[in-house]
């Protein structure tokens, strides 16, 4: 039986989930796994002390447009009036200078362009954190396809930008 399938058969709301939900699930979790063994620099290191470092590194050679792209979807996700709303609250960004760096980056009050993209990284961080660690409730994942698919592809820009194709750590 695939993964698939036993929760269709065993979760509660699992026979809901669209094939799409769970194509974005196993994308996002395939390109995180390969950004977070080409980008990180061993097992003994968490990843979210070195997204900054990552953002410097490949700022160089990031896509402008594809950036504004990420903040705007970004922006229109967790800014409401000028300032952030229920959903923004529920990455859980408990860092306090990282909440206050996402902010000032999502209500565009910050234009650095290192700090997009370490603002991006840092969303799609919780995201994964979210994903992998936070509170489940399978039903809500439909409504993460979206931000799935923005991670996704932000973790992809990274890696183009980066150079960085193979495991390193290996």
């Amino acid at each position: 039986m695939s993964a698939v399938e036993w929760i269709a058969t065993h979760v509660s709301g699992g026979q809901r989930l669209t094939e799409e939900t769970l194509a974005l699930v196993a994308d996002f979790t395939l390109i995180w796994a390969l950004f977070e063994g080409t980008e990180a620099h061993g097992e003994d290191v968490i990843v979210v002390d070195e997204l900054q470092s990552i953002a410097e590194r490949v700022s160089h050679d990031f896509s402008i447009q594809r950036l504004d792209e990420f903040v705007t979807f970004w922006s229109d996700r967790y800014i409401a009036d000028g300032s952030t709303n229920h959903r923004f609250d529920r990455l859980n960004l408990a860092h306090r200078p990282h909440r206050t760096l996402v902010e000032n980056v999502l209500i565009k009050s910050d234009d650095s362009l290192v700090n997009k993209i370490y603002a991006t990284l840092l969303i799609t961080y919780r995201l994964r954190n979210n994903l992998f660690h936070g509170a489940k409730d399978i039903q809500y994942l439909d409504g993460q396809r979206e931000n799935l698919r923005y991670a996704s592809d932000l973790l992809k820009t990274v890696l183009e930008a980066s150079g960085r194709y193979i495991y390193h750590n290996a």
